[in-house]
């Protein structure tokens, strides 16, 4: 008898910096979302969710539940997109309702600080010594 396992869903997102400027609808926008080539019906998923709340009284939305059928996709692919996009914090479950999210946005700016911060030039021999330290932990982590 086969077992049923849960796969994880990929959190991974596309960060080329091309593909991210050059997008102009939401498909693109979409694959930056999910970046893998057989991944239609997660995009379109996302897209509906998307669409869903936005669109939704004071933009709220209760379930998904109905999107799958709405838009006859897939229910796997909605929950696998209503999953991820709520991992990377573009949309919580509050209240009772799914909205939008500002965790996301939050830590790309974070990220950004983070690598400024990492741009500074070291203004020590102690500041350069840890930088040669992480670099050798890097080379040895597996």
């Amino acid at each position: 008898m086969k077992r049923l396992t849960k796969t994880a869903v990929s959190d991974k997102i596309e960060a080329n910096k091309d593909k991210i400027y050059r997008i102009s609808d939401p498909i693109q926008l979409a694959e930056i979302f999910f970046p893998a080539k057989n991944a239609h019906q997660k995009r379109a998923a996302f897209l509906a969710i998307l669409f869903e709340i936005k669109n939704a009284k004071d933009q709220k939305l209760d379930t998904t539940d109905h999107i799958s059928k709405e838009y006859v996709l897939g229910q796997s692919s909605v929950t696998k997109a209503r999953i991820k996009m709520s991992r990377i914090g573009l949309i919580r479950k509050r209240n009772g309702y799914w909205i939008f999210s500002s965790v996301f946005g939050k830590t790309l700016k974070n990220l950004i600080t983070k690598i400024d911060a990492y741009q500074m030039p070291a203004q020590t021999d102690q500041e350069k010594k840890r930088e040669r330290f992480y670099i050798e932990m890097a080379k040895n982590m597996n």
